[in-house]
This record gives C-alpha cells, sequence and structure tokens, in this order.
C-alpha cells in the first residue's frame, strides 16, 4: 500500500469519525453546517489552517452529488488503489467528488 493510499484511509477514518458525531450530536452538526473549521479544531484538537476550506451541508430530503473537477474523466492512481482497496463505495465517491480538500483534510491531520 502507498503512502497516499495509507494517508487516504486514514483521512476517510477520520471523517468516518465526524460523520458518526454529526449523526447524534446536534450542537456539533449546527457547527459544522456554519463554521466547519472551528467544529474540526474542536473535534480533532488542531488548530485547522486559514488556507483549509471545506463545507459541509444540512441533509435536505433531496441527495446532494458534488461532482469531481474536471478532467481526463479518469481516476487518479491514488482513487483507483483506495477503491480497488476495499473502502465503501459511498466513502470512495465522497472522497474523489472532494478532491483537493479531502486531500488537504489528509495533510492536516496527519
Amino acid at each position: 500500500m502507498s503512502a497516499n493510499t495509507e494517508k487516504m484511509q486514514k483521512a476517510q477514518e477520520k471523517l468516518g469519525e465526524v460523520l458518526t458525531r454529526s449523526a447524534s450530536d446536534i450542537e456539533f452538526r449546527k457547527q459544522l453546517v456554519s463554521n466547519p473549521r472551528a467544529a474540526l479544531s474542536a473535534h480533532f484538537g488542531k488548530e485547522m489552517p486559514e488556507s483549509f476550506n471545506i463545507r459541509f451541508v444540512d441533509a435536505q430530503g433531496t441527495p446532494t452529488v458534488v461532482l469531481p473537477e474536471p478532467g481526463t474523466g479518469e481516476l487518479a492512481e491514488a482513487d483507483l488503489e483506495a477503491v480497488a482497496g476495499g473502502i465503501a463505495p459511498l466513502v470512495a465517491i465522497a472522497w474523489i467528488a472532494a478532491g483537493a480538500g479531502a486531500a488537504a483534510l489528509g495533510d492536516y491531520l496527519f
């Protein structure tokens, strides 16, 4: 497993923690939507850099799908490794769709 794939998997685990907590902690969920940088900083006990931007949206009953950045239409090698590595499909889609933001989350956390 490449270092990049391992980093992605760790970031996905941390994102999973955030999503799990947001399902049961209404105040945390509200803060993720209104001030994600502060919510993540408090959750991970680590100051989120001003340069990092991420947005969480509350479910409205209609699915929201974030399209990946325009490109060749092919997945990057790291994305292919992650999908082939057996991660949950929804997490893989979220990771790929988030693009640089998800990669930055991994940089921030590790």
